[in-house]
């Protein structure tokens, strides 16, 4: 029988004889900048088979297997977290979230001098100072103490009213800012193992446009937070009962409620529209994530404030600029808490399209970390 060539393997047909069939490979990524490159880097090993032909392997079923993420069994959960793991810990999360953390410093400033000046259109300026002690705790000293001084030095200029000036400052400004988002969504897309296709406009505006609902969003749970000592006060005012200690316990717990719930939902939108995704995906599917990293950032930001405060020297060590560096370290944490609720929505999504499989039904799959893309899917599957 004549020798199968390398690239090929046999396999018997119907009759008995063998017959040769090509053997699947991998496709070389194809890189235009260093972002495309780190991207297919991480790729390269987890790419769809593909044919010497450049046509896709069969295409898999991708079939909806559960209606929810609260229908998932806890054997279920312990795949996805399993794998959400790995991806952690062998992936370049910790590389991609240092670099996230390098533009956010960057952007921080611009972000919020745009901050306040769209807050100072509709609402006092006075009153944006106070509602930063909901952030003493979460972000460390030097970090604080820099940041309210900036806060403190925008506050105090004139008030401006709209004018084209400041619609150019303003936009100059959002547009520094959006670095930040730029490389958060390159981030997603890596997290969710796909490749950015949309073209450099879209892209960008995509960016600029969520850059300006997170400030817009800010500006909204700060003028929040400002009326809510007179949204207590209302039973008082209109003389309803209220048990006793309610109107305290509200009033303690109210702003770190309030920060939950908008970080909650920042980050519901920037999984579901960040990625460059190839389905429509529901609300549902992104709230897991969503959650777990709020739960997650709260416990390290607190956790990252203490060791700054108690344990670290970072004035010592880095002079003046401890302050910057302690921003950076706070940021790259950020990042990084944000990339695993990516990987926790990837993981997820996958085993529920029935992509990712149980040790028990398939072991190959299940020892290597897979995300939603690791196999062909049918399009328009819709989550």
């Amino acid at each position: 029988m004549k020798e199968a060539p390398p690239d090929s393997t046999t396999a018997p047909d119907g009759h008995g004889a063998h017959v040769e069939s090509p053997v699947p490979y991998r496709a070389r990524p194809q890189t235009k900048d260093i972002s495309e490159f780190m991207q297919a880097l991480w790729q390269s090993d987890r790419s769809p088979l593909t044919h010497p032909s450049g046509h896709n392997a069969p295409v898999l079923s991708a079939k909806l297997r559960f209606a929810s993420p609260w229908a998932m069994s806890r054997k279920d959960w312990r795949t996805i977290v399993s794998n959400t793991v790995k991806n952690l810990i062998f992936g370049p999360t910790t590389l991609v979230a240092a670099g996230c953390a390098f533009y956010t410093t960057l952007s921080l400033f611009p972000a919020i001098s745009a901050m306040i000046s769209i807050y100072g259109l509709a609402f006092d300026v006075q009153t944006v100072a106070p509602q930063m002690d909901i952030l003493r705790n979460l972000l460390p000293p030097s970090a604080f103490n820099l940041l309210y001084d900036r806060v403190q030095t925008l506050v105090a200029e004139p008030p401006s009213s709209l004018t084209m000036n400041l619609i150019i400052s303003l936009t100059v400004a959002l547009w520094s800012a959006s670095a930040a988002t730029r490389s958060i969504l390159s981030a997603l897309n890596i997290a969710y193992n796909t490749r950015e296709n949309r073209n450099f406009l879209v892209f960008q505006a995509t960016a600029f446009a969520m850059t300006l609902s997170g400030i817009l969003g800010a500006v909204l749970t700060l003028a929040l937070l400002v009326a809510m000592p007179l949204l207590l006060a209302l039973p008082a005012i209109l003389h309803i009962p209220t048990p006793p200690g309610s109107i305290e316990f509200a009033a303690r717990w109210s702003g770190p409620v309030v920060m939950f719930t908008f970080e909650t939902l920042a980050l519901s939108a920037l999984y579901r529209f960040g990625p460059d995704r190839k389905r429509h995906t529901q609300w549902r599917w992104v709230l897991p994530g969503a959650l777990t990293s709020t739960i997650t950032w709260i416990m390290a930001s607190l956790g990252f404030s203490y060791y700054v405060a108690h344990l670290a020297s970072y004035n010592a060590t880095y002079g003046p600029l401890g302050a910057f560096i302690a921003i950076m370290m706070w940021f790259f944490v950020t990042a990084w808490v944000v990339l695993m609720g990516a990987e926790l929505n990837a993981q997820m999504e996958g085993y529920a399209l029935g992509l990712i499989h149980p040790p028990e039904s398939d072991s190959m799959l299940a020892s290597k970390p897979a995300t939603p893309t690791d196999c062909p899917r049918t399009p328009g599957a819709d989550l």
